[in-house]
């Protein structure tokens, strides 16, 4: 069963016991069935808070990071490590069955070469083992590519792909992003229909990371191939409406490209999923 759901960063650029209420009231007050919350600092998070809060408004929830600089995987593979495992830690504690994102990358590191054979063979042996770490406490891991600019290692749907051939575990699922696919696919349906049944989550962006809709996304494209795959997934708006300062840099939101927050949440949420139900998603 398809679930819908937003990023966190539609209503607030940190989570903290402050800002956790107003996140999840106003994912309540939207209709959506979950909430994905970074876990970029996960030694700080307030698991058991969180979950109260997603219990009393009856909400669920997914985490997503980026590793930070000093754990970028190819280069600290121990810290990486342990930095995921925490990680994998806290999103048990929150009831989230997902852990997704660039779990393999720092966004913004880059080399100036392609990744080199040893740098991918240590991301192939550090999430398997974050993997069969994972599946003992209930949750699937997923691989998100992201453009050029922000990371080397892995720019495709079929990177990402390839890169779960040689995982080999059951629970890594590939995890793709409309603003990413802009950049870096040829169009959106072929890679959607491509990787097939391990797509189990898309970022649904504006390919200006604003409002849905009102950019150069080829939504029907990406919808179709959902539908043609028979997508059982979860749908998530990820806009950015406020920017946290551990990302700022890596996704150079330098500007505002979202306007009236309230209109991104009623007029985006409204876009995607009129889309959604158009193509029989919901």
């Amino acid at each position: 069963m398809v679930l819908f759901g937003a990023h966190t960063f539609i209503w607030s650029a940190e989570w903290n016991p402050e800002t956790a209420e107003h996140v999840i009231d106003g994912a309540a007050r939207a209709g959506l069935d979950f909430v994905e919350i970074p876990l970029l600092h996960p030694d700080q998070m307030d698991a058991g808070g969180t979950r109260r809060l997603l219990e009393n408004y009856g909400l669920q929830c997914t985490c997503s990071l980026g590793l930070p600089r000093e754990a970028h995987l190819p280069f600290a593979p121990d810290k990486a490590t342990g930095f995921l495992e925490q990680a994998v830690d806290v999103t048990s504690d929150l009831g989230s069955p997902v852990l997704t994102g660039c779990l393999y990358t720092h966004l913004g590191t880059l080399t100036g070469k392609p990744p080199t054979d040893e740098e991918i063979d240590l991301v192939v042996r550090v999430l398997k083992r974050i993997a069969r770490y994972a599946q003992d406490r209930g949750i699937s891991l997923g691989i998100e590519p992201v453009n050029r600019y922000e990371t080397y290692l892995l720019n495709l749907a079929e990177q990402a792909s390839a890169l779960l051939d040689r995982i080999d575990e059951a629970n890594v699922f590939v995890h793709l992003d409309t603003y990413h696919m802009n950049i870096e696919e040829k169009g959106f349906y072929t890679p959607i229909v491509d990787t097939g049944p391990r797509l189990q989550y898309i970022h649904l962006s504006e390919s200006d990371r604003g409002i849905p809709g009102t950019g150069n996304v080829h939504w029907d494209e990406v919808f179709r191939g959902l539908k043609a795959v028979k997508y059982e997934g979860r749908l998530v708006m990820e806009s950015f409406a406020a920017v946290n300062e551990d990302l700022m840099g890596a996704t150079a939101m330098w500007r505002d490209v979202v306007g009236d927050p309230d209109r991104l949440v009623t007029e985006g949420l409204a876009f995607l999923r009129g889309k959604a139900i158009e193509y029989g998603l919901l």
